[in-house]
């Protein structure tokens, strides 16, 4: 059975609407909060995939344990890293992006992270030309 060019027009655009519909609705947004916002908050998060942005404490990056700590404002929080492949730029002393689930443990809350992000370091350095 021979499809007229009209019935070729309509089968094509809906394949790409169920299409377009599928990728609209299997990317969900996460919302990026700070160290501070989700320790004030802990209980809320407690359990859940979070997506937080903090510093790397001097001293605390050990790549051997897959541990770091970051920082805000006023809050810390451990980080679990064993596993994942670290990006370049992630360094002690650097803004990170970080996605994972937060837990409660006997020391206290640690994020199991599953993603790291860090900014290109260039963006952020001057170009003063001498």
């Amino acid at each position: 059975m021979a499809l007229t060019r009209l019935g070729r027009l309509i089968v094509v655009g809906t394949i790409l609407a169920i299409l377009v519909g599928l990728m609209t609705y299997s990317v969900e947004p996460m919302t990026q909060y700070s160290i501070d916002e989700v320790m004030d908050s802990v209980d809320q998060h407690e359990n859940e995939r979070i997506h937080i942005r903090g510093i790397i404490v001097n001293g605390t990056l050990n790549l051997e344990s897959g541990t770091v700590m970051l920082t805000g404002s006023n809050s810390t929080i451990d980080v679990i890293i064993s596993g994942l492949s670290i990006p370049t730029g992630f360094g002690e002393g650097m803004m990170v992006s970080v996605k994972g689930t937060l837990h409660l443990t006997d020391t206290g809350h640690v994020l199991r992270a599953d993603d790291i992000k860090t900014g290109c370091p260039s963006k952020y350095e001057s170009t003063v030309n001498e």
